[in-house]
């Protein structure tokens, strides 16, 4: 979405309450923002679910988005990447991930039912791990690997060097795969 057009749809949200320009302002990120979250939770309903939080809490915090700070696109990342920081760190999330029921959609492909086990035990073993990171080292992994954010805009966004960005990633990244290599011997 153009910048400008961005901005106007903004101030008739903020001013008016205008439910029409907040649909089209949705409309605009939905899927992209769907596509982040669903790479991240493994399930379309749970997808589904916090994508909309995570829009109902951009809709809210509008009013506090400062386009001098961040563009828009930038600002709506952040707040989804810490909803699903939040997602993961929840109670309730902690007591359900050893129940999680296989998804179909993660069998409605050619593949054999072992290897679709083994990746998805492997994806939820290296979530697992994220939760253990700080939150900002998270948000950092989860931007990089799943938005598929630049470390230059990762940092914008976390008001962080890129330097800093790109050292907290590549020792996160390090951990995982010593810890990956140690599960299995």
């Amino acid at each position: 979405m153009e910048g400008k057009k961005e901005q106007r749809l903004i101030r008739k949200i903020v001013r008016r309450g205008d439910r029409k320009a907040a649909g089209e302002l949705v409309e605009a990120y939905y899927r992209e923002i769907f596509a982040f979250v669903a790479r991240q939770t493994g399930g379309r309903e749970a997808a589904f679910d916090l994508t909309q939080d995570i829009f109902v809490s951009m809709l809210v915090s509008l009013p506090n988005y400062d386009g001098e700070k961040a563009a828009f696109r930038t600002w709506l990342y952040r707040i989804a990447a810490n909803k699903v920081v939040d997602r993961y760190r929840s109670l309730a999330y902690r007591r359900s991930r050893d129940s999680l029921p296989l998804e179909e959609d993660a069998l409605s492909d050619d593949r054999c039912l072992s290897e679709a086990l083994e990746d998805r035990e492997q994806a939820e073993e290296i979530l697992r791990m994220l939760d253990g990171f700080p939150a900002e080292t998270q948000e950092i992994l989860r931007l990089h690997i799943f938005a598929e954010q630049t470390f230059d805009a990762i940092g914008e966004m976390l008001s962080l060097p890129t330097s800093t960005v790109k050292t907290r990633y590549y020792r996160a990244v390090e951990r995982i795969r010593k810890e990956l290599a140690h599960e299995t011997h």
